[in-house]
C-alpha cells in the first residue's frame, strides 16, 4: 500500500492545474515541494534485471559535486542543481538557467539498501540498486 500526502488545494488552484495539464503538458515536468520551491522532474528510465534495478536519469549540465543520492527511510531521494552561469561578455541572449532537479522513489522490500551505487557521466545519472540475496530468484533442480 502506498500513502500519499494530503495537500489541500483551493478551487481556483485546481482549475489552473487542470488547465495547465490539458493545454501545457510540458509543465508537468516541473513540480513544487512543500515550501513552494520549484524543481524539475528529470526524465527517467527504470529497468529490472534478475539481480538489480537500474534507474537512469537525464541531468544535463549537472556536475558530480552537485548531485545528492540518499535513502530516507523507505524512499530513495535523488536531487541535483545545475548552475546557469555563463560568460556575460558579449552576451546577446540568455536562455540557460539555473535549475534544481529532484525525484524520489519508494524502495520495496527487495532492495539492498547497503548496496546502492550511483554514477554520473555525460549528463546521465545511473543509479544501481542491488536486490537482496533472498529476493533473487533461483532455479530448483528437479530430481
Amino acid at each position: 500500500m502506498f500513502l500519499t500526502k494530503y495537500k489541500p488545494n483551493s478551487t481556483l488552484e485546481s482549475i489552473f492545474d487542470s488547465f495547465d495539464r490539458q493545454f501545457f503538458p510540458i509543465l508537468r515536468s516541473w513540480s513544487r515541494d512543500d515550501d513552494g520551491e520549484a524543481f524539475r522532474l528529470p526524465l527517467t528510465n527504470i529497468n529490472e534485471t534478475e539481480k538489480e534495478y537500474v534507474i537512469t536519469m537525464e541531468m544535463p549540465g549537472v556536475e558530480k559535486k552537485d548531485v545528492d543520492v540518499s535513502v530516507d527511510g523507505d524512499e530513495l531521494v535523488i536531487s541535483a542543481e545545475r548552475s546557469g552561469k555563463v560568460e556575460s561578455e558579449g552576451l546577446l541572449r540568455s536562455e540557460i538557467r539555473s535549475e534544481k532537479f529532484r525525484r524520489s522513489f519508494s524502495l520495496g522490500r527487495t532492495v539492498d539498501r547497503d548496496n546502492i551505487k550511483a554514477k554520473l557521466e555525460n549528463g546521465v545519472l545511473k543509479v544501481t540498486l542491488a536486490k537482496k540475496a533472498e529476493s533473487v530468484g533461483r532455479k530448483v533442480d528437479v530430481a
